[in-house]
C-alpha cells in the first residue's frame, strides 16, 4: 500500500507537472507561429514528448489500480493449520531452497538481458515471486518454479489468484533440470493458456511439464 501510495503522489504528479508545463509552452509556440515564426520542429517535438508523457501516465494508473485491488487489510490471528503435502504430490514439487535459488537467479539474469529491471519479492507472499519493468516501466509479474529434473509445477491458490487478476501482464518461468542443464521455459498468462491437470484438495493446481514443454518458449539450455 505505501509503495502504492508513494507512486501516487510522486509519480503520477510528476507526469501531470511534465504535461502542463508542455502545455504552456506548445500554447507559446503556437502564437509564436502565428506572427510568422518558423516553430514546427519545436511544436512537432514536444507534441511527441507530451503523448509519451500522456502513455505513461495512463500506464502508470492502470498499475496503481491493480496493486490497489490486490491490498488486503491487517490480518487478524484465529488460529494455526498445519498443512503437509499429500503423499501423491511429487516429491520434485516439494518446495527446495537451494533448488529455488537457482531458478531465481536464472529468471533474474533473463530480465536483465532483456533490458528490464527486475525486483525480487519472492520473500513477501504477493503470488508472484519478481516484478519487472521494462523501459516504458510496463511491468511483468513473473511466477518462478524451478525443478531439479524434469517433471510437472504446481501453483498455490494465491499465485492461481494473482494470474487471474493480471492476466497477460503474469508470466510462469519454469526452469527444469537445474541440476545438470537448466531450461527456461515462459508461459504469458498461464491461467488462459495451459490447462490444469489436478486440482488438489482446492490447495494447488498442477500443470504437466508436457504442457509447459508445448505451450512456452523455451529460452535457455
Amino acid at each position: 500500500l505505501r509503495q502504492t501510495q508513494i507512486k501516487q503522489k510522486y509519480g503520477l504528479k510528476s507526469l501531470e507537472y511534465l504535461i502542463l508545463k508542455l502545455d504552456g509552452e506548445l500554447i507559446s509556440l503556437y502564437n509564436r507561429k502565428e506572427f510568422g515564426e518558423n516553430v514546427d520542429l519545436a511544436i512537432r517535438n514536444k507534441e511527441e514528448r507530451k503523448e509519451k508523457y500522456i502513455k505513461a501516465s495512463e500506464e502508470l494508473k492502470v498499475q496503481i489500480q491493480k496493486e490497489k485491488t490486490l491490498t488486503m487489510s491487517a490480518p487478524h490471528f484465529i488460529g494455526i493449520i498445519r498443512v503437509e503435502p499429500p503423499a501423491y504430490i511429487d516429491k520434485e514439487m516439494i518446495s527446495n531452497k537451494e533448488i529455488e535459488l537457482i531458478g531465481m537467479k536464472i529468471a533474474m539474469d533473463y530480465e536483465v538481458k532483456n533490458g528490464r529491471k527486475p525486483e525480487d519479492v519472492s520473500s513477501e507472499n504477493l503470488g508472484f515471486d519478481i516484478r519487472s519493468k521494462d523501459r516504458e516501466n510496463k511491468v511483468r509479474y513473473i511466477e518462478v518454479k524451478t525443478r531439479a529434473h524434469i517433471g510437472d509445477v504446481a501453483l498455490t491458490q494465491n499465485e492461481w489468484f494473482k494470474a487471474k487478476r493480471f492476466e497477460d501482464d503474469y508470466y510462469l518461468y519454469a526452469v527444469v533440470n537445474s541440476a545438470l542443464k537448466p531450461k527456461l521455459y515462459i508461459v504469458r498468462n498461464p491461467v488462459e493458456n495451459l490447462e490444469v491437470e489436478q486440482k488438489v484438495e482446492s490447495v494447488r493446481y498442477i500443470i504437466a511439464f508436457n504442457e509447459i514443454e508445448t505451450k512456452g518458449d523455451e529460452e535457455i539450455e
